[in-house]
């Protein structure tokens, strides 16, 4: 059977993800990746989803240990006073952006993966797709997957579709065990931690330690998300604005935010926050502050160009499963493929609807987790709605 040649564009985990399963089933692959140096130094947590480190589990030796943090329960707390509201039983796996990334790096090698090569445009031709850059020769193709992101630049040509701004914006940082006192780095221990407030939330959990070459240390670090609402204008504006004078469109790195909005953030947490959650964000050195979109499409299919994960339906954090999606979109792709033979247009037909039907159904459930979390609802422990991963839709497997 003749597999298609295939270039992916973005390679990030989704990226790697696809390229590693579409080469396992015959594929010839490159990833074309926008930035001048590998990933690994970018990112935080994960919470680990099956989909997200099937790949690594079933065909690399990778142990889930040797990457995560184990924990047994789920806490609930008045982010105001500490105090905890409910606990749940909850068995999870955290790991780190750099630590799956640079796995999954290994597994692809680097000889087919194209440091700073951003696209600018996909043309469709007689003989298939070619993908232009603004460095660099174009690539041409059998299928062009395309996995760049919440932003994705293809996705904007397709359909004119870009993440929409949800009203909020989140903090995120990560503490290591050395900058906290010894009860504070206890109590987050062991769980996944919501500081439930009336107009937003904390979230907190273990995470390995990386280095910067993407190696495990074998100590812990905690990593943290707190959830601000701000209505779009000035105030989100001054945020989102660099100390160069640049405002920002998604995210403002450590190095980049302005003192004004350092301090803004210390007097926050101090006057909001109450016990390890605010000796948490107060001990972070390099917090960052990123803008929370959303982005559905109707379409991921186009002749042979396919749209997966955050570069297809773009979701809100709050179901911790916007990696697993992507990683169950090239899952299912590379499924459909070998299924159909090479065919690529056989095999986009079977699954573009399921990958629809899935994206649309988990963006509506942390829409709604969103709502509740962000405006004082009621949100109790261990709610069914609630619970972290994809959604599981009537006679179809999730990838």
């Amino acid at each position: 059977m003749n597999m298609p040649k295939v270039a992916v564009i973005g390679g990030s985990i989704a990226g790697l993800t696809a390229a590693n399963v579409l080469r396992d089933i015959g594929c010839e692959v490159d990833v074309y990746e926008r930035t001048p140096q590998f990933l690994s130094g970018f990112g935080t947590g994960i919470v680990v989803q099956p989909e997200l480190v099937r790949y690594l589990l079933e065909r690399t030796d990778t142990q889930l240990d040797e990457i995560s943090v184990p924990s047994t329960s789920m806490r609930y707390y008045d982010g105001a006073t500490a105090q905890k509201k409910g606990e749940t039983d909850a068995s999870w796996h955290f790991t780190a952006y750099n630590a799956v990334y640079q796995k999954l790096l290994d597994a692809f090698g680097t000889d087919r993966y194209h440091l700073g090569r951003s696209v600018t445009h996909i043309v469709q031709t007689e003989s298939g797709p070619v993908a232009h850059f603004s460095s660099g020769p174009p690539a041409s193709a059998d299928l062009i997957v395309c996995s760049d992101g919440g932003g994705s630049v293809v996705r904007s040509e397709l359909l004119d579709v870009k993440p929409k701004y949800a009203g909020y914006v989140t903090w995120r940082g990560m503490v290591d065990e050395s900058e906290l006192s010894e009860k504070t780095w206890n109590f987050f221990q062991d769980a996944f931690s919501y500081g439930l407030l009336e107009d937003s939330h904390v979230i907190a959990y273990p995470i390995p330690q990386v280095s910067t070459d993407g190696r495990l240390t074998g100590r812990h670090r905690l990593n943290f998300q707190w959830y601000w609402n701000m209505d779009e204008g000035p105030d989100l504006d001054l945020l989102m604005t660099d100390r160069s004078g640049q405002r920002r469109p998604v995210s403002v790195h450590h190095e980049a935010i302005t003192e004004q909005n350092l301090t803004g953030l210390r007097e926050r947490t101090e006057s909001q926050l109450g016990g390890p959650f605010r000796e948490l964000i107060l001990s972070a050195s390099k917090p960052f502050v990123t803008v929370v979109s959303d982005a559905e499409v109707d379409r991921m299919a186009f002749g042979n160009i396919v749209l997966i994960g955050d570069a297809a339906i773009t979701p809100r954090p709050h179901a911790a499963a916007g990696a697993a999606k992507a990683a169950s979109d090239a899952w299912s792709l590379a499924e459909q493929l070998e299924m159909a033979g090479g065919l690529v247009g056989e095999a986009l037909a079977a699954w573009e609807p399921e990958r629809l039907a899935i994206g649309h159904a988990y963006v509506a459930k942390v829409r709604a987790m969103a709502e509740v979390l962000q405006h004082g609802g009621n949100f109790p422990p261990g709610k069914a709605e609630y619970k972290f991963g994809l959604p599981r839709l009537p006679h179809t497997a999730a990838g």
